[in-house]
C-alpha cells in the first residue's frame, strides 16, 4: 500500500460520507473566521494544528464593542503577525474612545492601508480624527462615506482621496460640533461617480474671516495662502463626473468659489441640490457659473435660507415651452425651492432663474408639513 502525501493548506478526508469543517479548504476557513471577532478568531488556534496559524490570514477584521484600553496591546500585536495579509474587510466599533487614544488608533489604520485592500468595495468611516491619514487611495473601492471626521491636523497639507472605481461619494460634517481647521481633502478624479453628496458647514482653514474669495490680501493669512500648489482643484474637478449631485456649504467657506474660477464641466449631471450658498445676489455668479457648466443638467433643487430637512414652503418651477431665450440647459425642465419664507432674496432667485425658460406660480406655493 502506497499513501500520497497531503499538500500544505489541503484539508484532510473526511470520514465517511459525513462533511465536516475539517473537510472544508483554508480558504473557505480563513473567510468564516472573518466573520468573527478577532478575539474569538485567534482564540480558534488551540483547535488543531491546522489551526494554529489560519486566524493570521483571516479575509476580515473586526473589533466590536471595545473598550479601547483593553485590547491595546492584542491589537498591536494582531496586525504585526499578520504580516501584511489582504482584507476584504476592516471594522472598529468603540464604546469608549478619548482624544489620547487617537494617534493609537490612526498607526493601527495606517498598517491596514486601504490600498493592500484588494477586494475593498465599501468605507464607512464615522466621527474618527484623521490627523495622520495623507492618501485614501483604493483602486476597487465604490462605496465612500466619511461623516463628521476631522482631516489632517496640518493646515497646510490636503488629504487625497485617489478612488477611479468610486460609484458613490458621501462627505458629511453637518455634526461635526468641535472646532477644528482642517483643509477639504482634494479629490481625484473619479470617471464612474454616480451619486455624490459634498457638505462642509463648520469652521474649516478653508475659511477666511476677512474675505470669502479666499483672496484676502494679508501674505500672513494661512487660509488663504497657507497651501502650497492650491491653485489646482480641490473639490469640482473630482465631482465633475457625477449624475446626481448635492453640494452644501457656508457663506464664510471660500474653497468652492475659488474652485469656480477653473469651473470644470459636468457633463454627465442630471440632478443638481444646492443651498443658498450659490445663490448670491445681485448676479448669482456661483449658481449661473455651475449651471452654464452643467449642459445635460434636468433637475434643480434649492434649499434657501434655512437649515431643512424641514423646509415650511415649496416652489415649484416648470420648463415653458411658449418662450424662447438663452437657456443655460436644453434639458433643464424642473427647478425646486424649498425656503421658510418668500422674501426679497427668493423672489430676486426666482425672477433670475426664469430667464432660463422657467416659469413659476406663486399662487402653486405648497406648504411643507411639519
Amino acid at each position: 500500500m502506497r499513501l500520497a502525501k497531503r499538500g500544505k493548506g489541503e484539508p484532510p478526508p473526511a470520514s465517511g460520507d459525513v462533511p465536516t469543517i475539517e473537510s472544508l479548504p483554508d480558504g473557505l476557513l480563513q473567510h468564516i473566521l472573518g466573520f468573527m471577532d478577532a478575539r474569538q478568531a485567534v482564540r480558534t488556534c488551540v483547535l488543531a494544528r491546522r489551526w494554529r496559524h489560519l486566524w493570521q490570514s483571516a479575509t476580515s477584521l473586526r473589533f466590536l464593542g471595545l473598550k479601547l484600553a483593553k485590547v491595546r496591546a492584542f491589537m498591536e500585536h494582531l496586525l504585526l503577525l499578520r504580516t501584511g495579509s489582504p482584507l476584504d474587510t476592516f471594522e472598529l466599533w468603540f464604546d469608549a474612545f478619548r482624544d489620547s487614544d487617537g494617534p493609537r488608533v490612526n498607526l493601527w489604520v495606517r498598517t491596514c492601508d486601504f490600498s493592500s485592500c484588494e477586494s475593498l468595495e465599501h468605507l464607512d468611516i464615522v466621527k474618527c480624527l484623521l490627523p495622520c491619514v495623507r492618501n485614501i487611495s483604493s483602486k476597487t473601492l465604490k462605496f465612500l462615506s466619511i461623516r463628521n471626521c476631522r482631516f489632517n491636523q496640518d493646515q497646510r497639507i490636503r488629504t487625497i482621496i485617489y478612488a477611479p472605481s468610486l460609484v458613490s461619494l458621501r462627505l458629511d460634517d453637518h455634526r461635526c460640533v468641535d472646532e477644528y481647521f482642517y483643509r477639504a481633502p482634494v479629490l481625484d478624479s473619479m470617471p464612474l461617480l454616480q451619486n455624490a453628496f459634498f457638505r462642509l458647514i463648520h469652521g474649516t482653514a478653508d475659511s477666511c474671516t476677512r474675505a470669502d474669495s479666499g483672496n484676502c490680501g494679508h501674505d500672513d493669512c494661512n487660509s488663504c495662502y497657507g497651501v502650497e500648489d492650491d491653485n489646482r482643484s480641490v473639490l469640482l474637478e473630482g465631482l465633475s463626473e457625477a449624475e446626481n449631485l448635492s453640494l452644501i456649504a457656508e457663506s464664510k467657506t471660500f474653497i468652492f468659489k475659488r474652485d469656480l474660477k477653473q469651473c470644470p464641466t459636468f457633463s454627465k449631471l442630471k440632478t443638481l441640490l444646492l443651498n443658498d450658498y450659490w445663490c448670491v445676489a445681485p448676479d448669482f455668479h456661483e449658481l449661473n457659473s455651475i449651471l452654464k457648466h452643467s449642459p445635460v443638467l434636468e433637475r434643480l433643487t434649492l434649499h434657501l435660507f434655512s437649515k431643512g430637512p424641514k423646509h415650511k414652503l415649496r416652489i415649484r418651477g416648470s420648463w415653458n415651452p411658449a418662450e424662447i431665450s438663452a437657456a443655460i440647459s436644453d434639458h433643464l425642465k424642473i427647478v425646486e425651492v424649498k425656503c421658510e419664507v418668500i422674501n426679497n432674496g427668493v423672489v430676486k432667485l426666482l425672477k433670475f432663474i426664469s430667464t432660463f425658460n422657467i416659469r413659476f406660480s406663486l399662487d402653486e406655493v405648497e406648504i411643507l408639513e411639519q
